[in-house]
């Protein structure tokens, strides 16, 4: 009988503290997946009484999700210029900041060459779509200035975000593709099997609280957490650049 109470208080006690928890709602870039998970995991354990709930889409699809009241505390997108919009209609809290840098890269996995030889060479390339991902923009943009007089737009297949572009080239499904860096380290992909494109400018990621985080005190906790050096030096272990300065 006492072993019976010894168990129904535990079971109280666990069930107290998973109730007790408050609930973090993050939205991210899909790029934005692989370090996050760790970074997530390091502030649950330090901060045992958040639950962060993370979502992950192209930048524009979540900047649209908020103006239509989704119930995110914080923000973080792979282009700035969406985070603007938000800012004219006073939804978020506070100006958003750079917390890292993410890279643009061309995956041909076993091919070799320069890029020209690279993209002539591929039947099919994949990228985000450039409307809403701010990769697909940069790839987009890097096409059209160094290789606006070939016949590659007739053989992009487009994504709905850079996740999506480099499961079609993890798969087999097209044989290269324009992805983020961030994604090379999670996969472990040889060096050899992929080109940073030092050409295009570092893609600024911008984090900002919005104006749910007004109830969710650990948004705020989380967006500092995200400027302190251990999470900043995991993001430097898979490609991002780690300056951060104001907007």
């Amino acid at each position: 009988m006492r072993h019976f109470w010894l168990l129904f208080v535990l079971l109280w006690i666990t069930s107290f503290t998973a109730s007790a928890q408050e609930k973090v709602y993050v939205a991210a870039a899909s790029s934005l997946r692989a370090p996050l998970e760790v970074i997530v995991e390091a502030f649950e354990q330090q901060h045992p009484n958040y639950q962060v709930v993370m979502s992950y889409a192209a930048s524009g699809k979540l900047v649209a999700q908020v103006q239509h009241g989704a119930p995110y505390g914080l923000l973080l997108v792979a282009e700035p210029n969406y985070v603007k919009a938000l800012q004219q209609r006073e939804l978020l809290l506070q100006e958003p900041i750079y917390f890292s840098y993410g890279q643009l890269v061309f995956w041909h996995p076993k091919q070799r060459g320069s890029m020209a030889e690279l993209l002539a060479n591929a039947q099919r390339v994949a990228l985000a779509q450039p409307r809403h991902a701010p990769y697909g923009k940069a790839a987009q943009t890097y096409l059209d200035t160094h290789f606006a007089n070939t016949d590659i737009s007739e053989r992009l297949i487009f994504g709905e975000n850079v996740a999506q572009a480099a499961h079609r080239v993890y798969v087999g499904a097209v044989p290269a593709g324009f992805v983020a860096l961030s994604q090379m380290r999670q996969l472990q992909i040889s060096a050899a099997d992929y080109t940073v494109l030092n050409q295009v400018p570092p893609l600024p990621q911008a984090m900002a609280l919005t104006q749910q985080a007004r109830t969710q005190q650990g948004a705020q906790r989380l967006h500092d957490f995200l400027l302190q050096a251990p999470a900043q030096q995991v993001l430097a272990d898979y490609g991002y650049l780690s300056d951060v300065t104001s907007e």
